[in-house]
């Protein structure tokens, strides 16, 4: 994965994301937008035969940076949780 900070002014923070699925930045993306310091978030797949995200946040009143890292920080959380939960549920021992 690469990124590629494009924008960073104004409570805006505009990347390109390259060598990536949708997936991650799905889930970054559905954390931003429960997030209350957050005026927009969206991520889009610029064309099917490119491998290029954009990914744009806007926040209120604070840096996006620090939104989009405190973000990722949740979304890690969780994916750790439901490791932890599948694995119980299969029978296997956490870790």
């Amino acid at each position: 994965m690469e990124l590629k900070v494009l924008s960073n002014e104004s409570k805006t923070l505009l990347m390109h994301i390259t060598d990536e699925d949708i997936s991650i930045p799905h889930i970054i993306h559905h954390e931003l937008l429960e997030d209350e310091r957050i005026l927009f978030a969206g991520v889009i797949q610029q064309h099917p035969l490119l491998n290029r995200l954009t990914m744009r946040i806007q926040t209120k009143d604070v840096e996006p940076v620090d939104v989009l890292i405190s973000n990722i920080l949740k979304a890690i959380e969780k994916s750790a949780e439901m490791l932890s939960e599948i694995k119980i549920s299969l029978g296997q021992k956490s870790e």
